[in-house]
């Protein structure tokens, strides 16, 4: 569904995400000038959860991650901007 979603996207919009400069371990798809994840619709469990969950706090807003450790559904296969970066896609 993720290649799907990078494959729809127009040309310029995917060079525009693909190409902006980012801190070690900032998500690929985050975009910096919008502020805002650029799959949302499609973003991964872990994405969804991020803030929420007490093992996933956002320094933005540490008081929402209330809920306990997040048990995944999907098998972890790794880490997006770490083990998976453009080439990937």
């Amino acid at each position: 569904m993720l290649n799907k979603k990078l494959k729809a996207l127009p040309t310029k919009l995917r060079d525009d995400l693909k190409n902006q400069p980012r801190l070690f371990g900032t998500c690929i798809f985050y975009d910096i000038h919008k502020d805002q994840c650029g799959i949302h619709s499609v973003r991964p469990e872990v994405c969804r959860a991020f803030g929420y969950h007490k093992d996933l706090v956002c320094f933005r807003k540490p008081e929402l991650a209330t809920k306990e450790t997040l048990t995944f559904k999907e098998t972890h296969i790794g880490y997006l901007s770490i083990d998976f970066t453009w080439k990937h896609f």
